[in-house]
């Protein structure tokens, strides 16, 4: 009877080793091919917004398809920091004189001010239109961050061999910088 119970969990052994390791290796493979096209749609992507000054609804939308086309879903942020640089007067005796001082000011605008330029509620102007793109100024800041919201393969089959439960992202890219043009 012992000798039983041995080939048993041989045989367990020999399956995990002969068809779940070789499974989690190309399910890895596969998260890691994700990611490098995650990364290099989000720095595409970003590096066209900070070229152009601007983004159009046609932009995000072939975004969201490339991105997609991993299989996986995401969630996606995008941050645009609005840069202001003023100069500081005082005022003696009633008049101004510029202390030869800037204040710089940023003003940061959410994905929902953005989403709500490119995507209005007003679905009769076209995807053309030069009301729903969203423009920015030489200067400005624009970020994007994009992680995926549902666990990936590999992640889920790691969590059924170690019996936990996985919440951190299994892809997650930043990318971002100054605007470099006003294309518009």
């Amino acid at each position: 009877m012992d000798r039983a119970f041995w080939k048993v969990l041989a045989f367990l052994l020999c399956a995990v080793l002969m068809f779940l390791l070789p499974l989690m290796t190309i399910l890895d493979r596969q998260d890691d091919i994700a990611y490098n096209i995650v990364l290099t749609e989000c720095n595409r992507f970003v590096d066209a917004c900070r070229d152009t000054g601007y983004i159009t609804p046609r932009m995000y939308t072939e975004f969201i398809n490339r991105i997609s086309s991993t299989g996986n879903t995401y969630s996606i942020k995008m941050s645009h920091i609005k840069r202001s640089v003023s100069p500081v007067y005082n005022q003696i005796n009633g008049i101004l004189n510029f202390t030869g001082e800037y204040e710089i000011t940023h003003i940061n605008y959410g994905e929902h001010v953005i989403l709500n330029i490119l995507y209005p509620g007003n679905s009769t102007l076209s995807e053309n239109d030069k009301s729903r793109r969203y423009d920015m100024s030489m200067g400005d800041l624009f970020f994007v961050q994009v992680q995926n919201t549902g666990k990936t393969m590999a992640t889920a089959i790691r969590d059924m061999m170690m019996f936990r439960d996985t919440d951190n992202p299994g892809i997650f890219v930043r990318s971002g910088g100054m605007v470099r043009n006003e294309a518009y």
